[in-house]
């Protein structure tokens, strides 16, 4: 019978040896884990006992009855402290022997699994990187090897680490095996293997041979695991007789130990194949005066070079520079053009003709992997593999020192190597250069970092990057610019490979629009003739209506209904009856209250209160559902209404929000104009160009077709998505880093219907920005049911964040519905988990019927199928099959479901996220939530929503049509968005603060400053995948930046710069972390939003005329103070001053102006901050980690240099006049 134990102890026998080559002081402990009463074993995890180990009549020498314990990956035995003595340390000179019976069933290639060892277990007590000693079996090609490992004094580079591995081993699945090592620390020539009794042949395959001790410490003994118990380096198998011995057992006491009928069963190692002969590879089109740059995915290994029966994997993207020099390599798209990953590793190449002059030059090569650099046929230098970081205590990297005076100095954690090249003769010749590079591999990210091939030529005392037709000197500015063209041509590529791929599906996407066309024909009627906007004209007959309606009735009727009849109905009815039809009643309007429900009694009879439903379920206290029912006077008023004829008149007119606002001016629409389309506002030079020529639509079409488009707009889909990308780990709700997907769209003008649906089919990768990163939720027990609520919210308008657990209260939708919907992104039934549902206890004893049901079973499987066809009139038929690519798949019809012409809510439901992100209010509201809920301007939206069908599901087209209007130019004094849908006349758009987004891009924009901050990453080096450890790259703009919370509150994972930006971000409503999608952010003032502009890090950094800035040119070159400050209006505010304002900031700027710069003579370029050492994850509990990143902070406060070419007084003047402006009122609202 199989005992599972969990934290129990198993007993530990420290027995004598009876072998005669052993003593019985050599023995440090053996394990036979089949006696009791000894010193127990510490158990940690899942390790089951009493399991058949090696036992007649296969193995003879052992009892019948003979033991072995099962691990199961993840559980180990430690040996407590109290016998975790000096007999288990072993230093330089001593000798150890570690056997063990060992059974593995199965193994994965390269996996290393512990059999006994100490250190490395992971405490905080001790380093990482402390293993004293080891046993291991790793497996290679289906065997299974014993292996032995040790480390010395901790390195940089992993060089501490010295492994061997035995040639010989074991199939797995084939029983008990004998594994055993001997070695005499400090003596590498000592090691020597078996398996079964048998030598074993063996070499150093990490770190190599070394004399240096190894770590001694007082961590722990464990067997079975280490590293905290991870599974990755647990044993998974059976464990027998582990013994640790204090002297190098012979040959013949080894192969005493194992007695097998049949013998030994030993897999004899396969030959290593042999390195293929370098030969400088031979590249066709290499354009004269350029670098050719290929990249090729699949490379065998990116630890070293192909051997014997490889071949060189193909081509999938090349592309032409000017130099030597690549920050990243291109991205990876699917054939959709959606982000994918890399088939790692890839085999990179630079290769030019470059004129080289005669002499002896030394070569410089920055890399982090493996790489070589050929120069006329010759390796003239190398890199190596990247090691793997291990742990978070290794030493911190000092910066070195630059390779020549004034030269860029190499970041981490790039190699720097030295090599040689020759030229000969007496004149320069065109020399053949090939620069070969590995980049990533298994658990490492696809990133290059910064790689530079770089020459200093003979009689030369710096550096240039090696180029064919550029003089590019190795310095920070030349290096600098030319990453940044760099970088530009990568996008360029990048831009040109989606764009290429997404033509595969063009026909597809043709005819289905083709489709949405004459669907779209055949159910709307001929379009208005007027020539009126039909913007202004919906909005004009709204108001022309409600004018002539608000006249029917008495004022004193209109009074009683709105001040005392509609709060009782609103209050205390509408809960269930308003937008939740419970009974099939609702009362949230004059024709619903005089029909009937599922009763077939009418809920009012005007002027018969005794036969209204409504009244008798009142009267009898079982309306409302509450304990106290409502008062006898509300019972008495709502009787008096109805009595008096049930009437239920128009709302009184506000006269005000009737009241047309006039036209913007052309200096507030131009800013108005700017922000929202790309976010930020218009240069001093756009500036100028518009008051050249205000032609109002020309200019919207032209920023509509701005890339920065994209920048602004997909902030808005973020939220609705809850896009929530984690640096550190997986918290609730983090998704994958699906925002560069639904940026790349939006930069392609991608139509919706296909964003959505690509975005629902989750294709890609999900860590490298593809939209399977959607499929991610992060502790979440039913990951697409969460996803189903989301897309619901999104673009049905349908609320089912409470039918998690149980149907919807308030709503007419179910658990399962939201599961139906789950389970078609699931592509198959799900059944909901027993956390997401109400138990059953919570019913029992109600006094009163409780408002929440669950209609779902437990343990019921939820078919997948589609529950809304009433709500948006799409149906899952036949007819459906023509919309998809794949009928038998149920995610894309789900998708087809969402983006079919007839489903009438989609479009209506995102023109509503569109009108209100301009208008500041929809024209239904809360926008996610459309039950229940009638439309301000009905007739409107449909007719934007046929706009957007029938113009290919383009986004653009309506924000074109509700910008070209008068309705959007007018003056923002509405008050819609707290007035009721039939109040809401949108005679002028509501006032809207800037979000948070446009606050930061705002600042950044007007002072003329790049956003420069970190890398939003812990991961420094490459060396976790980005499954683990994912990065975002460094924000260019403020809707790429995330949480940047550590979880673990140290500095040394903290991002001072990027934190600055973040601080003004949350202060205007923005959240690093969406949960739960957002529809409404927090917009209201608070004390913090003055607080940050006035004070806070990055305004105080941002309002600096600051070294080489352009606020400090914009000074210097100023033709008078008036200039100056008309100048500065136009960047800040988009106008131009006042009287009173010119007046103000001229006399200030003027007293001084003339006598401002300081002589050139007397200028002295400020100090340049000292390079920091990289902090990052294998580095973080160093205590100079934290050092590093406080100094950063104090960087931060400090702000940055300030220009000497100003002279102090005037100056700050200056910076105060800057300040003044970006604290101005109109600076953080639209006009």
């Amino acid at each position: 019978m199989i005992t599972r134990i969990f934290f129990v102890e198993i007993t530990l026998t420290i027995a004598a040896m009876t072998s005669a080559h052993a003593t019985e002081d050599s023995v440090a402990a053996r394990w036979t884990f089949d006696s009791e009463g000894a010193s127990p074993l510490d158990l940690n995890g899942e390790v089951e006992r009493d399991q058949a180990g090696p036992r007649p009549p296969e193995y003879p020498d052992f009892a019948d009855d003979n033991t072995a314990l099962k691990f199961n990956g993840g559980g180990y035995l430690a040996v407590p402290k109290f016998l975790n003595d000096d007999r288990f340390q072993f230093r330089n000179g001593d000798d150890i022997t570690i056997e063990a019976w060992v059974k593995v069933e199965t193994a994965r290639d390269g996996q290393q699994m512990y059999v006994i060892g100490k250190g490395r277990t992971g405490s905080p007590l001790c380093s990482p990187d402390n293993q004293n000693w080891a046993l291991r079996t790793v497996s290679h090609g289906g065997t299974v090897r014993a292996s032995f490992l040790f480390a010395t004094e901790l390195t940089s580079d992993q060089s501490h680490w010295h492994r061997w591995t035995s040639d010989e081993g074991f199939e797995c699945a084939t029983g008990w095996h004998h594994i055993a090592v001997a070695y005499r620390f400090g003596s590498p020539e000592s090691i020597r293997g078996w398996i079964d009794g048998q030598t074993a042949n063996g070499r150093w395959d990490m770190g190599g041979a070394t004399k240096e001790p190894p770590v001694v410490d007082a961590d722990a003994v464990w067997i079975g695991s280490s590293r905290g118990g991870g599974r990755s380096n647990s044993f998974v198998g059976y464990l027998d007789n582990v013994a640790v011995h204090r002297e190098r057992l012979s040959d013949k006491t080894i192969a005493s130990r194992f007695n097998r009928v049949g013998g030994p069963r030993v897999a004899k190692a396969k030959p290593a194949p042999k390195p293929l002969p370098e030969v400088a590879p031979e590249l066709d089109n290499v354009t004269a005066g350029k670098v050719l740059f290929t990249v090729a995915e699949g490379l065998p290994s990116n630890s070293r070079w192909l051997v014997d029966g490889e071949s060189w994997p193909r081509e999938i993207v090349s592309w032409t520079g000017d130099a030597f020099l690549l920050p990243r390599v291109p991205v990876r798209y699917d054939d959709w053009g959606i982000r994918g990953r890399w088939n790692s590793p890839l085999l990179v190449r630079f290769a030019s003709d470059v004129s080289l002059p005669p002499g002896k030059h030394r070569v410089l090569v920055r890399a982090r992997s493996l790489s070589r650099l050929w120069i006329g046929g010759k390796v003239v230098a190398r890199t190596r593999k990247n090691p793997h970081g291990g742990g978070n205590l290794q030493p911190i990297v000092p910066i070195a020192d630059p390779p020549a005076p004034g030269n860029r100095v190499v970041r981490f954690p790039q190699q720097e190597v030295f090599g040689e090249c020759v030229v000969e003769g007496d004149q320069a010749r065109s020399v053949r250069v090939v620069y070969e590079l590995v980049v990533g591999g298994k658990g490492y990210r696809t990133e290059s970092g910064e790689v530079c091939v770089a020459m200093q030529y003979e009689n030369s005392n710096t550096f240039v990057v090696l180029s064919p037709s550029l003089s590019l000197p190795l310095t920070d500015d030349a290096v600098g610019s030319e990453l940044v063209r760099i970088e530009n041509s990568l996008t360029k590529l990048d831009d040109a490979t989606r764009r290429t791929a997404l033509l595969s599906q063009n026909e597809f996407w043709n005819h289905r629009h083709e489709i949405a066309r004459d669907v779209i024909q055949q159910r709307t009627r001929a379009k208005h003739s007027s020539s009126e906007h039909p913007i202004d004209r919906a909005i004009a007959e709204k108001i022309s209506l409600a004018v002539a309606h608000s006249n029917q009735h008495d004022k004193e009727t209109t009074a009683n209904f709105y001040e005392r009849v509609l709060p009782i109905l609103r209050d205390e009815c509408f809960r269930c009856h308003g937008a939740k039809s419970k009974g099939g009643l609702r009362l949230n309007s004059h024709e619903a209250v005089l029909a009937s429900g599922e009763s077939d009694l009418p809920a009012v009879v005007p002027g018969d209160p005794d036969n209204s439903e409504l009244i008798v379920q009142i009267r009898d206290g079982n309306m409302p559902p509450t304990d106290t029912g409502l008062s006898p006077d509300q019972i008495q008023t709502l009787e008096q209404w109805v009595a008096s004829g049930a009437v239920w008149p128009a709302q009184p007119i506000d006269q005000e929000a009737t009241r047309l606002a006039p036209i913007l001016s052309d200096e507030s629409f131009l800013r108005r104009v700017y922000l929202d389309t790309i976010g930020v506002p218009p240069s001093e030079a756009e500036a100028a160009a518009f008051f050249a020529n205000p032609d109002r639509n020309e200019w919207i079409d032209k920023l509509l077709a701005d890339d920065r488009y994209a920048d602004h707009w997909v902030s808005l889909w973020m939220d609705l998505l809850a896009e929530n990308p984690t640096l550190l780990n997986v918290s609730l709700g983090s998704t994958g880093p699906f925002r560069w997907f639904l940026y790349e769209s939006l930069r392609d003008s991608k139509p919706l219907d296909r964003m959505v649906t690509e975005l629902i089919l989750m294709r890609g990768d999900a860590h490298y920005g593809g939209s399977a990163g959607f499929a991610i939720a992060g502790e979440n027990d039913a990951p697409m049911a969460a996803k189903a609520h989301v897309l619901a919210a999104a673009f049905l308008g349908i609320d089912l964040q409470c039918a998690r657990c149980h149907d919807s209260p308030f709503h007419s939708t179910t658990q399962e519905d939201l599961f139906s919907l789950a389970a078609m992104l699931r592509r198959k039934p799900i059944t909901p988990p027993k956390t997401s549902r109400v138990p059953d206890e919570f019913f029992e004893n109600q006094t009163r019927e409780s408002l929440i049901s669950v209609t779902l079973k437990l343990g019921e499987s939820v078919k997948a199928k589609w529950p809304f066809a009433d709500f948006t009139g799409a149906d899952d038929s036949p007819q459906l099959d023509e919309l998809m690519q794949n009928p038998k798949d149920p995610r894309e019809r789900l998708a087809a479901l969402f983006t079919t012409p007839n489903n009438v809510r989609f479009p209506r439901v995102v023109v509503n996220h569109l009108w209100k992100r301009l208008m500041g209010a929809g024209f239904v509201e809360p926008a996610h939530d459309w039950e229940g809920k009638t439309p301000s301007h009905p007739e409107l939206l449909d007719a934007l929503a046929t706009e957007l069908v029938t113009h290919d599901y383009d986004l653009k087209h309506v924000l074109r049509m509700i910008m070209t209007s008068r309705a959007y130019q007018r003056e923002a004094i509405g008050q819609n968005e707290s007035a009721t849908a039939d109040q809401r006349y949108f005679a002028a758009p509501d006032r809207r603060r800037l979000t948070a987004e446009q606050v930061v891009d705002s600042l950044f924009t007007a002072t003329g400053r790049e956003m420069d901050v970190e890398e939003l990453t812990f991961v420094h080096d490459g060396t976790q995948a980005m499954s683990r450890r994912v990065t975002l790259g460094k924000p260019k703009r403020a809707w790429m930046f995330a949480g940047l919370n550590n979880e673990r509150d140290r500095p040394s994972l903290s991002l001072p710069r990027a934190q600055a930006v973040v601080d003004v971000l949350e202060a205007f409503g923005w959240t690093g972390t969406r949960q739960q999608p957002i529809v409404e952010r927090e917009t209201d003032p608070n004390v913090l939003q003055p607080g940050i502009l006035a004070n806070g890090n990055l305004s105080k950094s941002l309002t600096r005329a600051a070294y080489k800035s352009d606020l400090a040119d914009l000074a210097v070159h100023a033709s008078s103070a008036e200039q100056l400050v008309s100048s500065l209006y136009l960047r800040f505010l988009s106008r131009y001053p006042n009287p009173s304002e010119r007046q103000l900031f001229v006399s200030a700027l003027d007293n001084g102006f003339e006598d401002r710069l300081v002589p050139s003579s007397d200028i002295t370029p400020p100090p340049v901050d000292p390079l920091l050492p990289q902090s990052t994850w294998t580095n973080h509990l160093v205590p100079e980690a934290n050092e590093i990143q406080q100094e950063w902070e104090r960087r931060v406060r400090r702000g940055p240099h300030e220009d000497p070419r100003l002279r102090p007084e005037w100056r700050e003047v200056y910076e105060d006049v800057v300040w003044s402006l970006v604290n101005h009122a109109e600076f953080v609202w639209i006009p």
